[in-house]
């Protein structure tokens, strides 16, 4: 009966956005589509999620916690936790398991939705109006009518092998990949088998008589040129992004990746960080594409914002949101919050930064002489959370 009642619910939605001709409510003057809300009950946690946790045992641990891009969050004390695909129930008494096996006789967990992950629903391939679809992690967007609002299959899709490309939580790197035979429910209008779709999910439709992977590559997201692009021997990340057409204005250039295919037909994600190789000019960074590989670059709209802190004798001082591009570094984000006063010492800026073993370290940059020669190429990367001080001079003016 449950798959009864999605299939009615499923063929009304498709029936709403076919037979009443894209009935749309205007904003401004552009589309904009109401989103069914899902149950708070029974939503699965997802990565990029902001959770209200609350530890009645221990106050102090009573606060905010966002889910890492593994399914994680950071536990306090209790460690790195994977709680991504429970719901806010299961997760709760997760914890408190947890708590209880090494810390507490009796742990009380509760746990609600501070803010749901937003990020857009990338449709590519052979589909009449590619592009992206905004989605917003408590709302329901199914895989046909993500296909109906971006103008349904083109002549030419390979209807009965849509892919969708999803994050597998619990830190093993890989996409998850969901075959879906769109054809067959257009066909036989059963659609039992259609898709809840998620943020930053990736829909594929491929075109007929294309041999995927052959001798091509996929790219996808902020590119100048998305699409399946020929491969050549000794291709790598420069010579694509000169390929694809260079990256948009929007493009997040520290979280662009490879997406490999692996033979138990997932993905294995390849992280690239493009600020570090066209801004720092880190080659380690120029890997080489395979056959069948998909290079994505996603939108600096949908990354979760990382900041820093501007501390010291700066004009606007304060956490400051870390853009991404090669123009994230220490001399670029004084310059843009207004310089320095007249009391600093800007050839002895700090840069304090926890190393992932939370160590602390700490960094000294001349950002004086790098603003006064103009020698950019000198610049220091910033991290999300580190700690730009600027001091003051000293007695002597030094």
């Amino acid at each position: 009966m449950k798959s009864c009642g999605f299939q009615f619910a499923a063929v009304g939605r498709l029936l709403l956005w076919i037979g009443l001709g894209w009935a749309l409510a205007w904003d401004g003057g552009r589309p904009a589509i109401a989103q069914e809300k899902i149950d708070s009950s029974v939503r699965r946690i997802l990565a990029g999620d902001r959770l209200n946790i609350s530890v009645r045992e221990q106050p102090d641990m009573t606060r905010v916690y966002s889910v890492a891009g593994d399914g994680t969050v950071d536990f306090g004390f209790a460690g790195r936790i994977v709680i991504a695909e429970l719901t806010a129930d299961e997760a709760a008494r997760k914890l408190e398991s947890v708590l209880e096996e090494k810390y507490f006789k009796d742990a009380n967990v509760s746990i609600s939705v501070a803010n749901f992950v937003e990020g857009d629903v990338l449709m590519t391939g052979a589909i009449r109006s590619p592009g992206s679809l905004p989605f917003r992690g408590d709302s329901i967007l199914t895989l046909m009518e993500a296909i109906s609002r971006s103008g349904g299959l083109a002549a030419d899709a390979a209807g009965d092998r849509v892919r969708i490309l999803r994050w597998v939580p619990g830190g093993s790197m890989e996409r998850q990949s969901i075959e879906v035979n769109v054809q067959a429910m257009l066909d036989t209008l059963d659609f039992s088998k259609d898709q809840y779709l998620r943020p930053r999910d990736i829909v594929i439709v491929p075109s007929r008589g294309k041999e995927e992977g052959r001798d091509e590559f996929l790219a996808l997201g902020e590119v100048g040129s998305p699409g399946f692009k020929p491969y050549t021997e000794g291709l790598d990340v420069i010579k694509t992004v000169t390929l694809v057409g260079g990256l948009s204005p929007s493009a997040d250039w520290s979280g662009a990746r490879i997406l490999r295919p692996r033979a138990n037909g997932e993905y294995a994600l390849v992280p690239l960080d493009l600020q570090r190789l066209f801004g720092a000019a880190d080659m380690s960074m120029n890997l080489p594409l395979q056959k069948g590989d998909i290079f994505f670059v996603p939108s600096s709209a949908n990354q979760v914002r990382e900041q820093v802190y501007l501390l010291g004798e700066v004009n606007k001082p304060g956490a400051v949101s870390l853009r991404s591009g090669p123009n994230a570094t220490v001399a670029r984000l004084i310059l843009e919050q207004g310089g320095v006063t007249d009391f600093a010492n800007p050839g002895k800026v700090q840069i304090q930064r926890t190393a992932p073993d939370g160590s602390k370290k700490t960094l000294v940059v001349d950002v004086g002489r790098i603003l006064k020669e103009g020698s950019f190429e000198e610049d220091v990367p910033l991290q999300d959370g580190d700690v730009v001080i600027v001091p003051e001079k000293g007695l002597l003016g030094l």
